[in-house]
């Protein structure tokens, strides 16, 4: 798929660096690539990576993704956008990216890596197994499994590959359970569990769920 395409682009040209400081759910400024999803189910998508300072390779990585959110969208309506794309005034050799998306499904399609958040039984309509353990957020001794996540029919549940290579998500509700080796960054703020090496663009990893409420 296209997506998929612009996954690789990004992957080859952006070297993974979060070198960061980590961004609260105060924070203005993005500070480490990352996914925020909305109330709406929309989902906001800032990537800060190393880059090349040379305007032509900027350029030609604004146009390879305009092309690329053009064709997603051909026939229909403005389900991906490229909303900035800039050099970091405050870290040399830094670009920002950030995409809006429609959709978890939108961000999905586009990229060619699975990104849930619904309730657990549409989770499960989805074609996303739950027979997993999750971790209590503020108890670690609490953990859950298939059935209890079932039974929190008005919980929602985020799903996300780590080959997206997202160093912290945004919920718009509380987290309260999640799988081992994701932290709790704020209240609605988890930072995920990544590669052993931060340069190793072709680690998949497992799903990752973050239980909300």
């Amino acid at each position: 798929m296209q997506g998929k395409k612009l996954g690789v682009v990004l992957a080859v040209c952006l070297a993974l660096c979060p070198l960061l400081s980590g961004c609260g759910e105060e924070e203005e400024t993005v500070q480490v690539t990352s996914l925020q999803i909305g109330k709406d189910g929309s989902v906001t998508s800032d990537i800060v990576e190393e880059f090349g300072k040379e305007n032509y390779a900027l350029e030609s990585l604004e146009a390879m993704i305009l092309e690329e959110a053009e064709r997603y969208n051909a026939g229909g309506a403005e389900a991906v956008s490229l909303r900035n794309i800039a050099m970091s005034e405050d870290e040399e050799g830094k670009v920002l990216v950030t995409m809006q998306y429609a959709s978890c499904n939108d961000y999905m399609n586009f990229n060619g890596v699975e990104l849930f958040y619904g309730t657990p039984a549409e989770a499960e309509a989805a074609g996303f197994k739950l027979n997993v353990e999750l971790i209590g957020a503020s108890d670690a001794g609490s953990r859950i499994g298939q059935a209890q996540i079932l039974d929190m029919k008005n919980a929602h549940i985020l799903i996300i590959r780590q080959s997206a290579q997202v160093s912290q998500v945004v919920l718009p509700e509380k987290i309260l359970y999640m799988s081992e080796g994701v932290q709790l960054a704020g209240s609605r703020t988890a930072t995920m569990p990544g590669p052993e090496e931060d340069a190793d663009i072709t680690w998949t990893g497992e799903l990752t769920y973050i239980l909300t409420k």
